[in-house]
């Protein structure tokens, strides 16, 4: 019952992903099975009309036959042109439905909570999405293509039977179908739980393949390919041996019902034929019986492939759906702004007893009450230890992640603030850029709404260092660049994305690790140009650095540890005191 009804609430669901012309376009369809049902039948009786008629006479004319022959071939011909019709109406639809499925889900994902991401492995997820996406399309073509129409042909075969032959004839020909459904029935049910289970280890390996293109520099660091085949070849004939076990039992089964048809068929000759010698039914009746017979079971040869398929599109097609509706991360959540007030006098960030932690852990506590207001205007620097909680207070005043405490951005609470309002406001460079599969003008541009020149273009990147590298390629800035960047170095996608920043001119910029993997002469150039822009436009910066002497003109520099603010001051100063500041910049805290 549970599965009945998910399988209902999957269908529903998939109803409602279509628009109203596919729903009409659905109703045409069912229209163009019943006729083409309809049509299937006439050959079998025509059949049996000529054999009565025709070939049973002594004297045979073969004129008399070119009529009943034309009429064969004019059934046929007309059914099939109906048929591609109808496939080509379910096609479209599929594509239609398919377009939109992965909008939907591409929009879900990318507003899913982050913890979504640190629990599940991308190409977990990349191998889920592409699969379900594939098994919810299959349902649709499956349903229109296969499991409809073979259950128009069975009930049409049926009609004919019952209307052409007696009942002796009729009932035992109809026996077929309770038991080849039984056996079906006992294949998916035997069978269910393994191509689940399929479906799952195939997820996995996803994650394990991309686990291991991720690490290969590594790897081969190591020399440890020899070790991530063995492994992965152990996980490849884990998968291999349940596919096999379920191979068998498919056979065993397809087994069955080759016999059931065969000892039908048998008898359904027979007993037809017997019918004939005692005058109880024509010839004709004979070769009809057997026609109709073949388009009785011809679907139930198929009916396992199509439960089963249809069986494994619904597990498919209820994951998807799970995906399409996962909860919108807290910054994507309709807000009433009827109470929101400006708070006057304030500084551009106020943070005020800010708890922060991870639902997955949380016990760990990572900001402990935290506390800071950050003047606009001001260029402050953040230093720290590992772990002491640098990038998760980035994080909470990025509304990427929720803490508990209050955050004011430029006079307003955050918890008021869109992803719209954040992105107005704040500009993020993280030490690993997000670059596109695009062109390096595609890239400069991301994420800028107003149209920009290619004047101002080229003078951002002249700002990040890098027009010179840009303006010797054959392409300029039509060069495109690979997925993540990796035609670029580290430090070419560094300056791409600070180029980003000077077409933006934030409010508030923020600065994580941004320079990293800059040389010093690159980063000196680039630095007065972010001091010169914060000048000119009044910009807020928060920079977060382990070399230190990225934070050398800083306004000041607080020094987190375990949580807390430690220290703050300027950048002599912190060095002549004792601390984790001046320790880190001797070397002897890392």
């Amino acid at each position: 019952m549970k599965n009945k009804g998910n399988v209902k609430n999957v269908l529903k669901k998939l109803y409602k992903l279509l628009d109203g012309k596919q729903k009409r376009n659905f109703i045409i369809i069912i229209i163009i099975m019943i006729v083409s049902a309809g049509l299937a039948q006439l050959t079998p009786k025509a059949i049996g009309w000529l054999t009565d008629d025709i070939l049973v006479e002594n004297q045979v004319d073969f004129i008399k036959v070119v009529p009943f022959l034309i009429f064969i071939l004019v059934v046929n011909v007309v059914n099939e042109v109906i048929k591609i019709l109808r496939r080509v109406m379910v096609e479209d639809t599929a594509t239609r439905t398919e377009k939109k499925a992965r909008g939907i889900v591409i929009n879900s994902l990318l507003k899913a909570p982050l913890s979504y991401f640190r629990e599940n492995m991308t190409g977990n997820i990349h191998g889920r999405l592409n699969r379900c996406l594939e098994g919810t399309v299959k349902l649709e073509k499956l349903l229109f293509m296969d499991f409809a129409p073979a259950i128009f042909n069975s009930i049409a075969a049926i009609i004919t039977i019952f209307i052409t032959l007696p009942i002796s004839l009729a009932l035992p020909m109809l026996l077929v179908i309770p038991i080849g459904i039984a056996i079906v029935f006992r294949q998916i049910s035997t069978q269910k739980g393994i191509r689940v289970e399929l479906l799952e280890t195939k997820s996995a390996m996803d994650g394990t393949i991309v686990e291991l293109l991720n690490g290969i520099e590594v790897i081969r660091i190591t020399d440890s390919v020899d070790l991530e085949t063995n492994r992965f070849n152990n996980k490849s004939e884990f998968l291999r041996k349940k596919e096999m076990k379920h191979h068998k039992q498919m056979a065993k089964y397809d087994c069955l019902k080759f016999i059931n048809q065969a000892v039908f068929t048998v008898l359904i000759i027979g007993i037809s034929t017997w019918l004939a010698t005692k005058n109880i039914i024509t010839v004709g009746n004979v070769l009809t019986a057997y026609l109709c017979f073949t388009q009785l079971t011809k679907p139930l040869e198929e009916l396992h492939r199509i439960f089963d398929e249809l069986s494994e599109c619904t597990v498919l097609a209820t994951d998807f759906f799970k995906m399409i509706e996962l909860p919108n991360d807290f910054s994507y959540q309709k807000i009433d702004k009827t109470n929101l007030k400006q708070i006057e006098g304030k500084d551009i960030v106020e943070i005020k007893d800010l708890t922060f932690y991870y639902n997955e852990n949380k016990e760990k506590i990572i900001l402990d009450k935290f506390n800071l207001n950050i003047k606009e205007g001001m260029f402050l620097g953040i230093a720290g230890p590992s772990g002491c909680g640098k990038s998760s207070l980035i994080k909470a005043i990025c509304k990427l992640e929720k803490g508990d405490g209050k955050i004011y951005i430029d006079g307003k609470d955050i918890n008021y603030l869109t992803r719209k309002d954040i992105s107005n406001i704040i500009a993020l460079v993280p030490q690993s850029p997000f670059l596109i599969a695009g062109t390096i003008y595609e890239n400069i541009c991301y994420g800028i709404d107003k149209e920009v020149t290619m004047e101002e273009v080229e003078e951002a990147t002249k700002k990040a260092y890098i027009y010179d590298y840009i303006n010797n390629l054959p392409d300029k800035f039509n060069t495109v660049i690979a997925e993540g960047g990796n035609n670029l170095s580290g430090g070419q996608r560094q300056r791409i994305a600070i180029a980003r920043i000077f077409l933006r001119k934030p409010k508030i910029l923020i600065l994580d690790e941004a320079t990293s993997a800059l040389d010093n002469t690159s980063e000196r150039h680039i630095q007065l140009e972010i001091e010169k822009l914060q000048k000119e436009n009044n910009i807020t910066i928060i920079s977060i650095a382990h070399r230190l002497t990225t934070l050398k003109n800083c306004d000041q520099i607080i020094v987190l540890n375990k949580g807390k603010i430690e220290q703050n001051g300027k950048y002599n100063e912190l060095i002549e005191q004792d601390g984790i500041f001046s320790d880190m910049y001797y070397g002897k805290l890392k």
